[in-house]
């Protein structure tokens, strides 16, 4: 019992070792988790305005997402080697942006939203793999 325990310790302290904590990395988690909550808040704010939580339409939130979403894929992209997901997320983020800023004048904006937010949230998991595999590389 103790032998498989030591052995599960030493397997779990090697994969740690594996991990690269770069800056991209944790820009990626943040672009995941703030993009996913973004997407939970347009989700929820109807039923949350049913319930007397009125705040939750205060436009602060909407700039607050877009304010870390940019500074999420701009730190991801800074030392990007892959173009393409680059290129990718800054499409993602100009299109969620445009969809933000303009969905009170045309409604069909606000589901372009949720599908930005999505590509958001795709691109930052592909440029997690990607630097993986680049970690991979030069190890």
């Amino acid at each position: 019992m103790v032998h498989n325990i030591t052995q599960i310790l030493s397997l779990g302290s090697k994969k740690l070792k594996m991990i690269n904590p770069t800056k991209i990395n944790k820009a990626d988690i943040i672009g995941i988790l703030s993009s996913s909550i973004c997407v939970v808040h347009c989700i929820a704010t109807p039923l949350l305005i049913a319930f007397g939580a009125g705040f939750i339409t205060n436009p602060f939130f909407k700039y607050l997402f877009l304010i870390i979403s940019f500074a999420s894929i701009f730190k991801a992209t800074e030392k990007i080697t892959d173009t393409k997901i680059a290129i990718f997320l800054w499409v993602s983020f100009w299109g969620f942006l445009f969809s933000t800023l303009f969905k009170e004048e045309y409604h069909w904006l606000h589901y372009s939203g949720y599908f930005f937010a999505m590509q958001i949230i795709i691109g930052h998991i592909l440029n997690i793999k990607h630097c993986k595999t680049c970690n991979n590389e030069t190890e």
